[in-house]
């Protein structure tokens, strides 16, 4: 039946065929040329008067020029009772001349109501002629893209009356009812209204059709209606698939195979469909028409099995037909697009364990690695996507990938493609590979590391996540390391967490950093990009999961930036170990920015607080003789050293009340880029290492320990104008032209000062202490001690009592810690 085809519908026959009941439209024979005479015409009683009217007013709306005119005129609004008319030629030449009229946009919001669709609605009748039919059908397709339209029709049975008329016998009718349901099936309940209507049978019997036109439109509806899942069980029980799969082997009809594989590709959504197809033989029907059609077939068919394999028991079916097989074929054809589909379906039916260790047997992953090269852009793209699903949670894949020939081209392509699709697809892969240990050093010596940062700075979000997790996973290997140091990644990942504002691109940037900040060189190289302000800037923020992967990341950096990290908690614990390089700026304000030592240094001697630095390390290029004053205790001491002098201690016991002698000029310093080298603090280190660090208890070492640090700074105080320290610390910062001051160069020191000093010390020997800074230029130490087979905690006394342990939450030590 197929097979008797006229290539184009057929003319009308001539108006003299027409059925009996329609008058002829060569008896209209009115004088009048005059639109306003027709128009008024409409008003009349007389029916043979009517329907004239209507067809002189049609024949006149035919010039597109003449449609505005009669618009103006209100020629819709006169013309819509006449749909109604109890003669059949007057509903006839009024429908003609409304649908006329509605190809006219401004007329469409009136021919939209209710009352006129309802009215061409009734026109669809079957005891309505063929012209009738025609045009009402017409007028209906040209309003019914609204969905308010699409509401109305449904409403007033519009539906049940199309339904019929898709095998009516003229093939305008057909067409314009095809036209009109294929639009109504863009809506859900419109579609089950088609169901209930028996679509699914008038379909299949149109699709007979000699006019190609009707049999395309009749697929197109077909594909549309099929949406639904009630039309597509429709569909099964009446073997509809069957009957369209024969078509594909027919050549005649080759015009019709990319409506009737979308149709099938549609059905095959449902599993007991396929499954029906498997046991009829239309899977093998479509493999096999798959294997040798023409591009076209070919693109067609492989969008229905990627289409329907989303499904997981439909991947199961279609493995069972050997699908891979079918599929590995046409991944060597020529045509790009057929290609990029192939390519496509592999990733899609991947996410089936069975079908991707099939393809893995079969050499899907060479053929791929293969296209990742590939001249046109949508084969990389889908095969890269391809890619990144069979190797995900593969070993066997990822070695094949990593073992492939292609592989450098891989890495190739990651750096240089300006495709966002393909970078995060390609990342996503080398993501996958970095899982399995054994394949990192490989993935590291083809130089992915430099590729994967270069992806850092693409402003697609999904980019930049997927570059950031296959960072993140790299760095647990040490080789990965030392190359990433030696790219701008870092800097890149700093930028992002600035500048972006896709939550789930701040979150992989934050957790990537988090994980790097892991080793101290890479915490080093963050802190030099600024890392250090932008987390502390995120904690901060409302975004869920953004704080707190920054407050993470943050606390890790601070691990191997101690000073960074007093200044910002204004604690450090006993696990904190102050080494050489660690420096004192006070305490974190609102705003400010943690300066690097070098900048401090490069400063002008201002009268902000001076900065403390601790360092025992070096010897000192450039020796000054500078003598501090005495302390409060009588000693006198050496600026340079630091060190309480016999000879200072012998006078001052002598004679108290002499007065404190000036500390002698400074020689000039030439290198101010670096803080002096504090020879009195390394003296210091040696001093409690072999004095106090033998003591037997903790407790000892701790009371020792502090009476040292008082007398270093200018033993115990009575109060703190009588210690005049803030002249002191003046005239250090003037002697040595820098805001900076080592540590052991203060002889008169307060709360603040000796907490650090004893911090210092106290890691040098091994004693657990905290360092805790208060407000008002306060600080203190608090120790642990186990007394009575109960651990307890305590402040130590640095300025009063020195030695003197204060418990915490005690009178003593509340305190101790505020003015």
């Amino acid at each position: 039946w197929y097979q008797r085809r006229v290539r184009a519908p057929k003319k009308k026959e001539d108006d003299a065929k027409k059925k009996d009941d329609e008058p002829k439209l060569s008896e209209v024979s009115f004088k009048s040329k005059d639109p306003q005479t027709l128009y008024h015409l409409l008003f009349s009683k007389e029916e043979n008067i009517l329907w004239r009217t209507c067809d002189a007013l049609y024949t006149y709306s035919l010039a597109e020029q003449n449609k505005t005119e009669l618009l103006a005129m209100g020629t819709v609004k006169a013309a819509k009772p006449h749909l109604s008319s109890s003669d059949p030629a007057t509903r006839r030449s009024s429908a003609m001349l409304i649908n006329s009229l509605a190809q006219m946009e401004d007329s469409r919001a009136e021919i939209r109501e209710e009352e006129m669709v309802a009215a061409l609605i009734n026109l669809l009748k079957a005891d309505e002629g063929v012209m009738t039919h025609e045009h009402a059908t017409k007028c209906l397709l040209t309003i019914a893209d609204q969905y308010t339209t699409k509401s109305v029709i449904l409403e007033n049975g519009g539906i049940e009356l199309l339904v019929p008329l898709i095998t009516n016998p003229d093939p305008l009718v057909q067409q314009n009812t095809l036209e009109t349901i294929d639009l109504l099936a863009l809506d859900s309940q419109c579609r089950i209204a088609l169901n209930d209507a028996n679509v699914v049978t008038a379909l299949l019997e149109s699709v007979k059709s000699e006019y190609p036109v009707i049999q395309q439109a009749v697929l197109r509806v077909m594909y549309s209606v099929c949406a639904e899942e009630c039309v597509r069980t429709a569909v099964k029980e009446q073997n509809g698939l069957e009957a369209l799969l024969k078509m594909l082997t027919d050549e005649e009809v080759k015009d019709l195979h990319e409506g009737i594989v979308k149709v099938v590709g549609i059905c095959m959504l449902d599993t007991e469909q396929l499954d029906a197809m498997k046991d009829s033989g239309c899977l093998l029907t479509l493999a096999n028409y798959i294997s040798s059609t023409e591009p076209a077939g070919q693109l067609n068919a492989l969008r229905a099995i990627a289409t329907c394999s989303g499904k997981p028991e439909n991947c199961q079916i279609l493995h069972d037909n050997e699908i891979e097989t079918t599929i590995m074929t046409v991944l060597g054809v020529e045509d790009a697009s057929v290609l990029a589909q192939a390519c496509r379906t592999v990733s899609t039916l991947a996410a089936n364990p069975l079908v991707k260790e099939t393809f893995t047997k079969i050499g899907v992953v060479q053929a791929l690695m293969k296209l990742i090269g590939h001249e046109d852009q949508g084969v990389q793209e889908m095969s890269a996507l391809s890619l990144a699903n069979l190797s995900l949670n593969s070993k066997v894949v990822c070695i094949d990938i990593i073992q492939d020939e292609h592989m450098s081209q891989l890495v190739e392509v990651l750096e240089q493609s300006s495709s966002p699709r393909i970078l995060s697809y390609l990342a996503t892969v080398i993501f996958n590979i970095v899982k399995f240990e054994p394949l990192r050093e490989e993935l590291v010596a083809l130089n992915v590391i430099q590729s994967l940062s270069a992806c850092l700075t693409n402003q697609d979000s999904d980019v930049c996540i997927a570059a950031c997790k296959a960072l993140a996973a790299l760095v647990a290997d040490q080789s990965a390391r030392d190359e990433l140091l030696k790219t701008n990644a870092l800097g890149s990942l700093v930028s992002i967490l600035k500048q972006s504002s896709n939550k789930e691109v701040l979150r992989k940037a934050a957790w990537t950093i988090g994980i790097c900040v892991a080793n101290e060189e890479m915490a080093k190289e963050l802190n030099k990009n600024g890392a250090l302000r932008v987390l502390m800037d995120m904690c901060k923020n409302d975004l869920q999961g953004v704080s707190n992967l920054a407050v993470v990341a943050l606390e890790k950096l601070l691990h191997y930036d101690l000073a960074a990290k007093y200044w910002h908690m204004g604690s450090l614990s006993p696990t904190d170990v102050v080494k050489d390089g660690f420096y004192d700026t006070g305490a974190h304000k609102p705003g400010d920015d943690f300066k690097p030592l070098k900048f401090l240094l490069d400063r002008k001697v201002d009268n902000k607080r001076a900065v403390l630095f601790v360092s025992a390390a070096g010897a000192d290029p450039e020796p000054a003789d500078l003598k501090s004053e005495a302390s409060t205790t009588g000693s006198t001491t050496n600026v340079k050293t630091g060190r309480s002098t016999a000879k200072g201690k012998k006078k001052a016991e002598e004679k108290k009340e002499e007065p404190v002698p000036e500390p002698e000029p400074v020689k000039e310093i030439k290198d101010m880029s670096k803080p002096r080298v504090d020879t009195s603090f390394r003296e210091y280190v040696e001093e409690v290492t072999s004095s106090i660090a033998p003591l037997a208890s903790q407790e000892e070492q701790v009371a020792a320990l502090a009476v040292y640090v008082s007398n270093q700074m200018g033993g115990p105080v009575s109060s703190l104008p009588a210690l005049s320290y803030d002249l002191h610390i003046a005239q250090l910062k003037a002697d040595l032209k820098t805001n900076v001051i080592p540590v052991g160069f203060v002889k008169r020191g307060v709360f603040y000062h000796r907490a650090l000093l004893y911090k210092a010390l106290a890691d040098r020997i091994g004693v657990p202490a905290s360092l805790e800074r208060g407000e008002y230029g306060r600080a203190w130490n608090q120790i642990s001690l186990v007394q009575g087979g109960k651990t307890k905690h305590f402040l130590v006394d640095l300025m009063w009592e020195p030695g003197k342990l204060m418990e915490v939450g005690g009178h003593a030590a509340g305190v101790y810690k505020k003015l």
